[in-house]
């Protein structure tokens, strides 16, 4: 078998004006405060078990549709989690068939037939957090929001609800400070980006780093903005950056106050580890398990969810850190 590496990244759910999600997408690079409430799925999750074969929850996304797998969904009484799979379904870029030494075969699909890929979703109920596995081919965070907005329309309607002003659901990452040190304390670095204006390079204190490097090249030039990538290209799993440098211009970041630029650190914290890329301002709650794969067989949503609980219930008392305070 082979041993397949999942991702799961953490989110707080939350219910936003629909004006204000478009006017802060439309300005992406601005921070554009808007009310948010956490949503409590639970009441919606309920509905949607106990009416799974009479509701449909067939949602466009463009070129593509996503629906809840009617057979995936689960409540654990014990831990107060709900789950359930989301998948997204497309009649595009279909693959073929091949076997050695013979000409390919395209895949026929019927009218009613599409390509699945799959997207496993936890709801910690206890805590009103999101947990969704992070798939390339899979449903992308704003298209989940998209499907999750228009399934609770659905149910608000099913309900005879309405409201005045609509929301629509935002997904925002669970920030964990504490991965900051974390990734100091890795053993081999193997990329750091530094991205900032010049407001922001001013900032930097008066020592020999990276930070101050950057500012001097920044100011020699006459720039406004730069952006640096340092990496090793392809290179041995074990080689790294000159740890003592980077774990120095951490430390130097982590000191600045306000208006800090953006810096990215990507690392191996040891060598049976995966490789991760931590944003330092907002240092994201993500959990990686390992599944065993059979070959031609696909990950069971059931199997994921089983291999998932094996960390969780170690890591929920980090996220209680982090959410309760």
């Amino acid at each position: 078998m082979a041993r397949k590496y999942i991702r799961f990244n953490y989110f707080e759910v939350n219910l936003v004006p629909a004006e204000d999600a478009i006017r802060r997408d439309l300005n992406e690079d601005e921070d554009i405060p808007f009310q948010a409430n956490v949503w409590d799925m639970s009441e919606f999750l309920d509905y949607l078990m106990v009416n799974r074969r009479e509701i449909s929850t067939t949602v466009d996304i463009g070129t593509e549709y996503s629906e809840v797998e009617k057979d995936s969904y689960h409540y654990d009484e014990r831990r107060d989690l709900y789950s359930f799979q989301l998948s997204k379904l497309r009649e595009t870029n279909i693959p073929s068939k091949k076997k050695f030494g013979e000409i390919k075969e395209d895949i026929l699909l019927d009218q009613d037939e599409y390509i699945g890929e799959f997207n496993s979703i936890v709801f910690d109920n206890t805590y009103k957090a999101l947990i969704m596995q992070s798939n390339l081919y899979g449903l992308s965070v704003a298209q989940t929001e998209h499907v999750l907005t228009q399934l609770r329309f659905k149910y608000l309607d099913r309900m005879g609800r309405t409201e005045e002003v609509p929301l629509v659901v935002k997904l925002n990452p669970i920030i964990d400070n504490s991965k900051v040190q974390k990734v100091i304390e890795s053993d081999y670095f193997k990329k750091i980006r530094l991205k900032g204006s010049d407001f922001m390079m001013d900032a930097a204190l008066d020592d020999d780093s990276l930070l101050t490097d950057a500012r001097r090249l920044l100011h020699q030039s006459s720039g406004l903005n730069i952006d640096i990538t340092i990496s090793l290209g392809r290179t041995e799993r074990t080689s790294s950056l000159n740890q003592e440098y980077v774990q120095s211009a951490i430390r130097r970041f982590e000191a600045i106050g306000e208006s800090k630029p953006k810096m990215e650190v990507t690392a191996l914290y040891d060598e049976e580890a995966d490789v991760e890329t931590i944003n330092l301002i907002e240092p994201r709650m993500t959990v990686r398990v390992s599944v065993d794969v059979a070959p031609r067989q696909t990950v069971g949503h059931e199997y994921l969810y089983q291999t998932f609980l094996e960390i969780f219930d170690t890591q929920r008392y980090e996220l209680r850190r982090v959410l309760v305070r």
